[in-house]
């Protein structure tokens, strides 16, 4: 896949999941909060994919 695709794919699952968490355990909280953790989702992603193929070189 194209890293680009990738990139869409990855923050629209992080996106979802970021608001699905807030909304079930932070309900009052406003959709900034949502948008926020979906970016701290998409970091960890991100770092997680580095740190994977960081160790099999």
């Amino acid at each position: 896949m194209e890293r680009v695709t990738i990139f869409i794919i990855r923050a629209v699952l992080s996106f979802v999941f970021g608001t699905l968490l807030m909304r079930l355990f932070y309900p009052g909280k406003g959709i900034v909060y949502s948008a926020a953790l979906g970016l701290l989702l998409l970091g960890l992603s991100y770092l997680s994919a580095y740190w994977r193929h960081r160790k099999t070189k």
